[in-house]
């Protein structure tokens, strides 16, 4: 199973660099999959500024880029993360609903799995991405909801699963 995984997270993170269209420091990739779906995005940012990170959603409207090439490269992502789940379905581990993959250019990797089904909790998609920017970009919210939602979600779930 550990060689099949790190094929998979090899061929993520080579589709997530061929997506990017410029130098990329590090980037953090998310996957949410389950037995209705799922979707998957990632963000970045560059040796110039290691402080700001780039949505992949904004990459089609910040450069000139196939948008057709780019989407298929999204769905082979959605794929690939979707094996993921395979595998340990395949090996009988606990199937996982999301899991979050970081590499920075010297190699460095990480990956953390979150077996919180989301779908049957109160915070939707854009809540999940607030609280998902908040843990792993360090992106601290300067409005007063936000700063309450991540206070309520940290309150309910301790462990910060997301």
């Amino acid at each position: 199973m550990e060689s099949q995984l790190q094929e998979l997270y090899q061929e993520i993170a080579e589709t997530v660099n061929n997506m990017i269209p410029e130098d990329w420091e590090k980037f953090y990739f998310y996957a949410q999959v389950s037995e209705d779906g799922g979707g998957t995005y990632f963000f970045y940012n560059q040796p110039s500024n290691k402080k700001t990170y780039h949505y992949s959603l904004d990459i089609t409207e910040r450069f000139v880029v196939s948008e057709l090439e780019f989407y298929e490269q999204e769905d082979k992502l959605l794929d690939l993360s979707s094996k993921v789940r395979e595998a340990f379905e395949e090996h009988n581990q606990d199937l996982w609903y999301s899991f979050t993959m970081s590499l920075d250019r010297e190699g460095e990797f990480s990956v953390s799995f979150d077996y919180t089904n989301w779908f049957q909790t109160d915070y939707g998609f854009l809540v999940q991405l607030k609280l998902w920017k908040y843990k792993y970009l360090n992106e601290v919210p300067i409005d007063e909801k936000t700063k309450d939602l991540i206070e309520h979600y940290l309150k309910e779930y301790p462990h910060n699963p997301i």
